[in-house]
């Protein structure tokens, strides 16, 4: 895997301005927020992986010059066509990204930003170029007004740049962005053949050890449960929210468990902006990852219905991937690699720990970056016997699973206990294919 802080550069502005940037709000999302067409193609801007121009071209040539010219931040604009009629057809600015980082792409002259903060906001924040604003920041124009968000390519400075940036400080809303690009996602396959990744699977969450359960309902959707956390990752329980209902704690699913919110939760995977934390020397299996490969979540569900949990039908289930894409080392001394402290990577549990406790990692940790095809399902899958027999899921040395000594959930606890490789597509197409299959045809 080739080493991240190789490839982006930290970036240094020289200038305190902002550049306008055009995306486009589709009509056709199931959305309030003014988001790019997450399911229709649309990567940019790349709330999820934090990036821009890194997953495909988009408004390069204004990208480029920004950078060149040391300006220091990315302004996004656009038309608003959501769900919210009132703001209908109205331009607005919603979000922005101080570049902390760039890389190369393509060819030589292809550039890619990585943020050093951004924020985004809900449309009912956000910043309207009106006829008046217009005019200050294209005072040579000779349209009144903006009449598309394509022409707005100008670049912002002095007070209405500090208005601009301070306003969406005080309105960020970047969260509710992340969970409903996740939520959008999770049913859409962002393949249109076999990948050619590696596929690897890991047990992670709550088990039977756990006084919470990861609950399981009874159209197959359900709610992954982090294990506590014994040391300040960052974030406590009370922190947690539904995935389809992002207004609600999650806390509220554990009925009678007497669970405080301020409890302290080891977050880790998380599917905002899909990062995952571990030690290839304690698990010796994710070291053979590299970029391209699939790290498949296993977790223990429980069904659930009307605040009661039924624990003698608790099954395994994949819940989710990370399509690998960067991997940073976490410090094992007192500094750190100020990528980690971007965006894309602060809110992985391990990282805020560092952050918290600058307590140096001696085992080897790392934290692994999803690319933005990585998923949060929206549906179980239900990890058995019938779908280890059926792909089949073998063991490391490529036998079948022995089923007779125990209970399937103790078999398929026992086999997966540690991570590694599972199918190596350019060995086995067939068996990636059926594994694949039986993913995305449960999302539908």
């Amino acid at each position: 895997m080739k080493p991240t802080n190789h490839q982006w550069r930290p970036y240094s502005p020289k200038h305190r301005v902002g550049k306008l940037v055009n995306h486009n709000c589709n009509s056709t999302m199931d959305s309030d927020l003014p988001l790019r067409n997450v399911v229709g193609g649309s990567t940019e801007p790349n709330y999820e992986t934090a990036t821009y121009n890194y997953c495909t071209k988009c408004n390069q040539p204004h990208v480029r010059r920004a950078v060149e010219d040391g300006l220091s931040h990315i302004l996004f604009v656009t038309g608003y066509y959501g769900k919210t009629r009132p703001y209908m057809g109205r331009i607005f600015v919603v979000g922005y990204y101080e570049i902390g980082w760039t890389a190369t792409i393509g060819d030589s002259t292809g550039v890619a930003v990585r943020p050093r903060k951004l924020s985004f906001t809900r449309i009912e924040d956000a910043y309207e170029i009106t006829p008046e604003r217009w005019q200050q920041i294209n005072p040579q124009s000779t349209n009144p007004e903006l009449n598309s968000h394509r022409y707005a390519k100008q670049r912002i400075c002095g007070d209405m740049f500090d208005e601009i940036v301070n306003h969406f400080d005080a309105h960020d809303n970047t969260d509710d962005y992340l969970r409903e690009v996740a939520r959008l996602k999770a049913r859409h396959n962002p393949f249109t053949s076999i990948p050619l990744g590696r596929i690897f699977i890991i047990n992670v969450g709550s088990n039977s050890a756990h006084q919470q359960v990861s609950p399981l309902f009874d159209d197959g959707s359900f709610e992954f449960v982090p294990i506590p956390a014994t040391s300040d990752d960052g974030c406590t329980f009370g922190d947690l929210r539904r995935f389809d209902e992002p207004n609600v704690r999650l806390t509220e699913l554990f009925g009678s468990l007497k669970i405080s919110p301020a409890t302290k939760v080891h977050n880790d995977p998380e599917f905002s902006t899909f990062t995952y934390g571990d030690s290839p020397v304690v698990k010796p299996g994710l070291a053979h990852m590299t970029k391209g490969d699939f790290l498949f979540f296993l977790a223990r569900l429980v069904p659930y219905q009307n605040q009661q949990y039924r624990s003698d039908e608790a099954m395994f289930a994949l819940i989710g991937f990370l399509e690998i894409d960067e991997k940073i080392p976490l410090p094992s001394d007192s500094t750190i690699n100020p990528l980690l402290t971007s965006p894309a990577f602060n809110r992985n549990a391990h990282v805020r720990r560092w952050i918290n406790d600058s307590t140096p990692c001696t085992d080897g940790y790392a934290v692994y970056k999803g690319s933005t095809n990585s998923r949060r399902f929206h549906t179980a899958v239900e990890f058995d016997r019938d779908f280890v027999e059926d792909v089949p899921i073998l063991t490391a040395a490529g036998t079948p699973w022995n089923w007779e000594k125990h209970s399937p959930l103790r078999v398929i606890s026992s086999y997966t206990r540690a991570p590694r490789l599972h199918i190596d597509p350019s060995i086995d197409e067939e068996r990636a294919a059926r594994f694949w299959s039986r993913i995305w045809t449960l999302q539908q």
